[in-house]
């Protein structure tokens, strides 16, 4: 079914000025006593409404086609046609007023869904408007009437006021199509309620109002505030218009409570009216409040489809958690990823899944999270899955706050072992030698600075030493780079053969080799050399077609002292490599 065509504005002006006119009209007519300013005035509370709905385009014509319905109705049933175009200005410059600081306060065509709104309704449109406009007003009919201007001024104040705070909200709701649409939308059963709930408001103001001994004015608050929260605030509408229409009909035939007041007529419609603005100022903020609950639930309901659309569709793993680190949510993709059943972990925390170092990791990202929570929080960690195998992950973290406070943590997880496994493999061909699977000279230095750090941190003596092959380009050229390339590997193995645990060994390039011996001072160190250089001189490399290579090795010892950098060590054990060398190869020689 297509929408409804919205009417032309030049159309929808005319018929706004013809409500205007039966709305002026029918003050004048029934609530006009002692030839004064009619004591009920809802023409300006439709010119309101109609203003805070429409474009500023569209004023003019409006305001054009509603003044000339208040001259109108002047004329025929008011004051004359003499005092015509005066009323018209000031009836059409106080709807003005109103609609603009309603709009320069930001709630021109919302100011029913929020408390600040409906505040800013009564203060602005209802107060401020209309007082600048009663005091002009009082004067000029003054003039007409005979009456004291203060009489008239506060006249028009009532009627006007009270008025547009009744009827201006309810004018809103009929122009913007709300009251029919949700008539049209209501289901079957909705719509019997809707009717026995009005039905009821309709008897309780015919008991009400028909009643001229009792002060029942508070009874209808109760079927008025079940409307409220049954049927909204269109159905406040409605409600209320059921109670205007009876008990005003009630009270200017002479019945009902308002009679228990002393006083002419206008002061029983005046009551009435301040009556009904006050049940209104009394049902709106409830209905406004309603609003907002109604739109926060429907927020909250669509942004919790999303978010399980989200997670459901994800290929990682997310957790929701309580302020008690306790799972509340674990999307579907966590059987995937660990095979654990996403139930199973509902009321357990993660901590249960993995060990004491690892939990102290989600214990600082819970921390991080909420004390920082513009900075993005993610730890990595190991953990065993369903088969107990041991998986590498990587969980995000962000706090979730309600009001300021925190509430609990929301964690986006992933398996990231093909990764970590890559990155570990990736460093350990940054610092290992291909060829002989040793450390490399990336890593010696590395190890060598660490020594003298704790040197100077008071660490027991250790030694670097340096170890050449002899003649190993002898080798290269009688047999070949592949046999001097077993060569080399038979120095590491010998190397990793002899050298006790703790002691670390590397090649530095060539045919050229670094240790670190642990713990050891020069005269340990030597003999540990001298051991491992003896059993690389026993050691055979056999080569393929039946060679054999034997060779030798000499070496340099230095201490590692925590005063000296590392250049100047390795410079101490190289020149004590260049002396062993210079005495005749297959020794070891010790810094001077």
């Amino acid at each position: 079914m297509s929408a409804r065509r919205p009417l032309h504005p030049v159309l929808r002006a005319s018929l706004v000025g013809i409500a205007y006119f039966i709305a002026a009209s029918t003050m004048i007519l029934l609530t006009r006593f002692d030839a004064g300013v009619a004591s009920l005035w809802v023409a300006t509370a439709l010119l309101v409404a109609e203003l805070s709905i429409r474009p500023r385009q569209h004023w003019l014509i409006t305001i054009a086609a509603c003044g000339i319905g208040s001259c109108m109705a002047t004329g025929l049933v008011g004051f004359g046609w003499a005092a015509a175009g005066p009323l018209m200005l000031f009836n059409m410059f106080e709807a003005i007023v109103g609609a603009v600081l309603l709009c320069w306060l930001g709630h021109c065509e919302t100011y029913l869904d929020t408390l600040e709104g409906v505040a800013v309704f009564a203060l602005a449109t209802c107060c401020v408007a209309t007082a600048v406009t009663a005091i002009t007003a009082g004067l000029m009919l003054s003039a007409v009437t005979g009456m004291s201007p203060i009489a008239e001024a506060s006249a028009w104040f009532a009627g006007h006021a009270l008025g547009t705070l009744t009827f201006a909200p309810i004018f809103t709701l009929l122009l913007k199509g709300e009251i029919f649409g949700v008539a049209r939308r209501s289901t079957r059963r909705g719509a019997i309620e809707a009717g026995g709930l009005l039905t009821l408001m309709v008897l309780v103001a015919i008991a009400v109002f028909s009643n001229d001994h009792l002060p029942l004015l508070f009874v209808p608050m109760l079927p008025l505030m079940i409307v409220a929260f049954r049927l909204e605030r269109s159905g406040v509408a409605i409600a209320i218009v059921i109670l205007a229409g009876i008990g005003g009909l009630q009270t200017l035939a002479g019945h009902g409570p308002m009679r228990l007041i002393d006083g002419p007529p206008i002061v029983h419609a005046q009551m009435f009216q301040a009556y009904l603005a006050v049940t209104l100022l009394t049902v709106l903020p409830v209905t406004a409040e309603l609003q907002q609950r109604k739109d926060i639930f429907r927020r909250l309901v669509d942004s919790e489809l999303r978010y399980k659309l989200i997670t459901e569709a994800a290929t990682d793993m997310i957790l929701t958690l309580d302020m008690a680190g306790i799972i509340r949510y674990a999307s579907p993709s966590v059987r995937e990823i660990t095979g654990f059943d996403p139930g199973d972990l509902i009321g357990r925390q993660p901590q249960d899944l993995i060990g004491d170092q690892e939990s102290a990791k989600w214990i600082a990202a819970y921390r991080h999270a909420i004390d920082q929570p513009e900075i993005p929080s993610s730890i990595e960690y190991q953990a065993a899955i369903a088969n107990g195998e041991m998986r590498w992950f990587e969980a995000n973290f962000r706090g979730v706050f309600a009001d300021g406070k925190p509430t609990g943590w929301v964690s986006a997880i992933r398996d990231v072992s093909h990764r970590k496994s890559l990155e570990l493999r990736l460093a350990h061909a940054a610092t290992t030698d291909s060829l002989t699977g040793l450390a490399n000279r990336r890593a010696f230095d590395v190890m060598l600075d660490r020594q003298i750090r704790d040197q100077r941190a008071g660490s027991d003596t250790s030694c670097v030493a340096i170890f050449d092959i002899d003649f190993f380009k002898r080798v290269n050229d009688a047999h070949g780079h592949a046999v001097g390339d077993l060569v080399l590997e038979t120095f590491a193995a010998a190397a990793t053969r002899v050298l006790r645990v703790g002691d670390h060994v590397a090649r530095l390039g060539g045919e050229e080799f670094g240790l670190i011996l642990n713990g050891a001072d020069l005269d340990a160190a030597s003999h540990i050399c001298d051991r491992l250089r003896m059993a690389i001189a026993r050691d055979i490399t056999k080569a393929p077609g039946g060679i054999a290579v034997s060779i030798t090795v000499s070496a340099g010892i230095a201490p590692i002292d925590g005063s000296k950098t590392a250049l100047q060590i390795m410079r101490q054990a190289d020149d004590a490599l260049y002396r062993a060398k210079a005495g005749g190869r297959d020794q070891l020689a010790v810094a001077a």
